[in-house]
């Protein structure tokens, strides 16, 4: 059995995130886009990705739970609005037509939001009480206010993946070059050549996470 010692990545950043350093999010970062390249490069949608649904071990991000994961050209899906995941990390376009086509492009909205959260250290319009009212909001363009001091690569790519029209998003593959140029890959391999789980946590993986009240 696996062990997460780090919980999920919003409990993590909630307990360490004045510890973490550039180089330690962005590190985070393109671990998450490294586990999503290796989905997308099976043409799998996780379509549930926010930060309860990524564990950190010995400091190093795995996305897990594929509750609602498909196949991209599988067309039998019977996924209800209620049961795709938190609304805040959602493809805008489904919020309010949920015949709009889930795409790899709506798992990259989901990555920029998590990007911004590992930049904050918080989730994202985590006061915002009305689901709705939110939810209307982000339909309409609402994002989240960049943070002070983000580095403006780092900024830049984030509010790509999170552009309104899924067309407007880069590919997995464009996120993982563009962290190239920002010199993180180079970090992720040293880390990468001392850790024995793998970067993605599939269904018949064991897993014991670290409860963090």
């Amino acid at each position: 059995m696996q062990y997460a010692n780090g919980g999920d990545l919003q409990n993590y950043l909630k307990e360490n995130f004045k510890k973490l350093t550039w180089d330690n999010k962005k590190k985070l970062a393109l671990q998450i886009a490294d586990g999503l390249n290796y989905l997308h490069n099976e043409d799998v949608l996780h379509r549930d990705l926010h930060s309860k649904n990524i564990v950190i071990h010995d400091g190093n991000a795995k996305i897990t739970d594929f509750g609602i994961s498909k196949i991209q050209n599988n067309q039998q899906s019977t996924i209800h609005f209620g049961n795709i995941g938190i609304i805040a990390y959602m493809e805008p376009k489904r919020i309010l037509d949920q015949s709009f086509p889930y795409t790899k492009s709506s798992d990259i909205y989901s990555f920029g939001v998590l990007m911004w959260e590992i930049s904050s250290g918080y989730p994202p319009f985590k006061d915002c009480e009305n689901i709705i009212t939110l939810g209307l909001a982000i339909n309409r363009g609402a994002r989240e206010t960049a943070i002070p001091e983000t580095p403006i690569e780092y900024e830049e790519l984030y509010k790509k993946c999170w552009g309104q029209e899924p067309e407007q998003r880069p590919a997995i593959s464009e996120v993982l070059n563009e962290f190239k140029r920002m010199n993180v890959g180079i970090e992720l391999m040293k880390v990468s050549q001392n850790d024995e789980t793998p970067k993605v946590l599939q269904d018949d993986d064991e897993l014991f996470i670290k409860s963090i009240a």
